[in-house]
């Protein structure tokens, strides 16, 4: 009997391993059978503005949704580490890269390297320059951005509403003369007010995306012009040192302030008691974006070269919950 018992035991045994070692192969087969992950690299300026560390969120979330592994490098503001990193995303042979520019000419050797080795590439937010790209003859699949102009006619929008019909505004602007994006912030604000014939620009100053250098000039252009009642800020770094001069000069409550904005900007829309509306871009939306167009390259889809996205307007009745919108 315990003879018999033995066997059947053993028999048992034997019988449970080959089971097991059949689901083992099944399972090794599927692993070895499922498609390889693509690669999709990343690069982006810096990781000190809240507005890149939640593009790369978005990025890595987005990305492992779609099936892809993210590789991410910070260029830390400096175009030749970004091209280094390019250049070391290639060796690897990712199977995409979506470049964030640090700076929109250099950028055009970054395309280039990821052209001659035939990856896909992809710009977000900061592009390159149309005319470098032209000149080298290298090219994007996509580029995807928020539709600046758009933003600058939002703005222009809400302050022809908040003056009503009849209202009236001399008008500065605080710019970047020298920044495409600025630019076209600037001419969508100023085709916006056009509907009312009295709402005048009378000044531009360059403001460098810089709060001092913003509340100097700013601070001139006010006492240049004491008829002044608006001023439009095209980022937020020029907003707060504008805001600071209206508030040096006493005059809060005779001036009005509207600008894009980030997340200190928001909180002073809902103070409202300077900054009264402006627009916010929306990074977490732009990489999922950009995540959906190298999908839909890969699946054979054909894709526009730019990839507009409108920006969110921030006024005092919806400031409390935007950041969670564009964040």
């Amino acid at each position: 009997m315990q003879i018999r018992n033995t066997f059947i035991v053993a028999t048992t045994m034997v019988m449970l391993t080959a089971a097991l070692a059949g689901c083992n192969r099944e399972d090794s087969s599927q692993i070895a059978g499922a498609p390889a992950k693509k690669t999709l690299g990343v690069t982006l300026p810096n990781l000190t503005n809240p507005y890149y560390v939640a593009m790369k969120k978005s990025f890595e979330d987005n990305g492992a949704a779609q099936g892809f592994n993210v590789k991410v490098s910070i260029a830390d503001n400096d175009d030749a580490k970004q091209l280094s990193q390019v250049q070391s995303l290639v060796q690897q042979k990712v199977d995409a890269v979506a470049v964030n520019c640090v700076s929109s000419g250099p950028c055009v050797a970054v395309i280039g390297e990821l052209n001659r080795a035939k990856i896909p590439a992809f710009t977000i937010n900061l592009l390159p320059d149309i005319d470098g790209m032209k000149q080298q003859g290298v090219s994007v699949v996509q580029g995807v951005q928020t539709d600046q102009a758009e933003g600058g006619h939002y703005i222009g929008e809400q302050l022809v509403k908040d003056l009503g019909p009849d209202g009236k505004a001399v008008i500065g602007i605080v710019g970047e003369p020298t920044s495409i994006s600025a630019n076209a912030r600037d001419d969508g604000f100023k085709q916006a007010i056009a509907s009312n014939p009295n709402l005048k620009v009378v000044a531009l100053v360059n403001g460098k995306v810089e709060e001092t250098t913003s509340l100097k000039v700013t601070t001139e252009m006010l006492q240049g012009n004491p008829e002044m009642t608006v001023v439009f800020s095209d980022t937020e770094p020029s907003a707060l040192g504008a805001a600071a001069a209206i508030e040096q000069l006493g005059k809060k409550g005779n001036v009005q302030l509207y600008s894009f904005v980030d997340k200190e900007g928001v909180k002073r829309i809902e103070d409202n008691s300077i900054l009264k509306a402006g627009a916010i871009q929306e990074p977490v939306k732009l990489a999922s974006l950009l995540v959906d167009s190298v999908k839909k390259h890969f699946a054979g889809e054909t894709l526009p070269p730019l990839l507009n996205s409108p920006p969110l307007l921030v006024n005092k009745d919806n400031a409390p919950k935007v950041i969670d919108a564009a964040y």
